[in-house]
């Protein structure tokens, strides 16, 4: 006759060897799918991420720039600066209609120090209407933003004036962005030293083809350099460019499909123009994105 203790844990022994046996095929189960689901099956035990959007997206790039081009051109103008840094034109002097610093959308856009005089907005406005009417009547009228015998002095500056034009925007400070008007398909030119680091295509107002450049300066590490209203783009992301110097687009037409650009009071083409801000980012490498776009876009990816 079996001992009773003996049978006991004979079988306390068989549960425990089935329980353990359960374990490890769950287990076995278990690094089964997170195998062969791989990112899908840790996705399942992570964490979620906050449906609210994020206030900065890190999308920099990693790329590797490619050596510097030697500069073939005497670079355009220094027009402002920023902590100290020469700001140059976007667009050669000569082909420059109007100059406008103004308010940019969003309260990150970092301020510029203009370098060259403000001329008065009703001035200018006046100069401009009456050239149109010196056109319609038969004759002959430009707008000179530049003296006739130089575009820069002994210091490199432009010899130009700019506009300070006020956009209404709310708890964004003056001359946070500047609108440098020129004919469609002039040369974009880099203001800054730096590498091409994201050209993206988008929808202006939802409906016009354009392009957003974004560039990291070698000045600093926390701004995001950003070019719009152009067309054409010439470098990839990866790219050097130098201040003054490197052609990375061409001035698009807009007056023809948007009929309140600011710049048509001032000029005689209709405001076309070049759209330049520097925007902090919160982190080093990272561009400006708040989930949102610049001054009047919408994103639709």
């Amino acid at each position: 006759m079996r001992d009773r203790t003996t049978t006991h844990r004979t079988r306390r022994s068989s549960r425990t060897a089935r329980d353990v046996g359960r374990e490890r095929v769950i287990a076995a189960l278990a690094v089964a799918v997170l195998f062969v689901a791989g990112g899908a099956g840790l996705a399942l035990i992570a964490p979620r991420t906050p449906v609210a959007v994020a206030t900065a997206a890190k999308v920099w790039k990693t790329v590797v720039a490619t050596e510097t081009p030697a500069p073939t051109d005497a670079p355009t103008p220094v027009f402002a600066s920023l902590r100290g840094v020469p700001l140059h034109l976007p667009i050669p002097a000569c082909d420059v209609t109007t100059l406008a610093f103004h308010q940019s959308s969003y309260a990150d856009t970092v301020a510029l120090t203009s370098l060259v005089r403000f001329d008065s907005p009703t001035r200018a406005r006046a100069a401009a209407t009456a050239a149109r009417a010196t056109i319609k009547a038969g004759g002959v009228a430009t707008i000179a933003a530049t003296p006739l015998d130089a575009s820069e002095d002994a210091s490199g500056t432009w010899t130009g004036s700019a506009l300070e034009l006020w956009r209404s925007a709310r708890n964004v400070k003056q001359d946070t962005a500047v609108d440098c008007g020129a004919a469609p398909g002039t040369p974009v030119i880099s203001p800054v030293d730096g590498t091409v680091m994201q050209i993206r295509p988008y929808k202006l107002y939802k409906r016009v083809d354009d392009f957003e450049i974004h560039i990291k300066p070698d000045a600093w590490n926390d701004l995001d350099v950003i070019i719009l209203h152009v067309t054409d783009p010439l470098l990839v992301p990866g790219a050097r460019v130098v201040a003054g110097v490197t052609q990375v687009a061409k001035v698009r037409r807009l007056s023809n499909v948007v009929s309140g650009l600011q710049l048509r009071n001032y000029s005689l083409d209709g405001g076309n123009h070049t759209h330049f801000q520097i925007n902090r980012i919160p982190r080093p490498n990272d561009t400006w994105v708040l989930g949102q776009d610049p001054p009047g876009l919408v994103r639709h990816n």
